[in-house]
């Protein structure tokens, strides 16, 4: 529709909100319009068809109306109400899911943590797609409130304070816990 005359999209926008505010949806369990107004909508097509709903309210007197309206917006609170506890529960259920796949990092006074290199994504000419993503190993010689850090590279030089998102845990190869081992051993070397 608005592939074939894209500047014409403020003559649909209208036709589209109907249509949005008139479908059901999952997480209310209802219509927007129906929240709004405590009852479904009347669509064009149920008027110049006069289906009963119609007819059943030409029929009635304006006091009549009235109080079915009424007792349609006693109910409203209570769809209301329903509709709220059901996007709660969807939100709650959401941010059970994305809590499933964090993973919590925190970190103590003299671990040795891997750094990002700033910016992410930069790739030297030389490495192209070899380039490495972190750098370090770096000791954390402060920890502050809101998951951030102080590091230290292992030549003393401290580095500006890093959010604890941009920095992981640094576990040494083998072959340098085989020269860690063969230090402790053979000091004198």
């Amino acid at each position: 529709m608005i592939n074939d005359n894209p500047r014409e999209w403020s003559n649909l926008l209208l036709d589209v909100l109907w249509a949005y505010r008139t479908s059901k949806r999952d997480a209310i369990d209802c219509t927007p319009y129906e929240l709004v107004y405590g009852h479904e909508a009347i669509l064009p097509a149920e008027v110049s068809l006069r289906t009963v709903r119609v007819d059943g309210q030409r029929h009635m007197t304006s006091e009549a109306y009235q109080e079915a309206m009424s007792i349609m917006n006693l109910d409203v609170e209570v769809k209301r109400a329903h509709a709220l506890d059901s996007l709660i529960k969807q939100k709650r259920l959401t941010v059970e899911s994305y809590n499933k796949r964090v993973r919590k990092k925190s970190f103590k006074v003299d671990d040795l943590v891997w750094k990002v290199r700033l910016p992410m994504g930069h790739k030297d000419h030389f490495y192209g797609k070899w380039t490495p993503q972190w750098e370090g190993p770096f000791k954390v010689t402060k920890v502050y409130s809101g998951n951030s850090y102080s590091l230290q590279d292992m030549n003393g030089e401290t580095t500006r304070n890093i959010n604890g998102k941009f920095i992981k845990a640094y576990h040494p190869t083998v072959w340098e816990k085989y020269a860690q081992n063969i230090q402790k051993s053979f000091p004198e070397f």
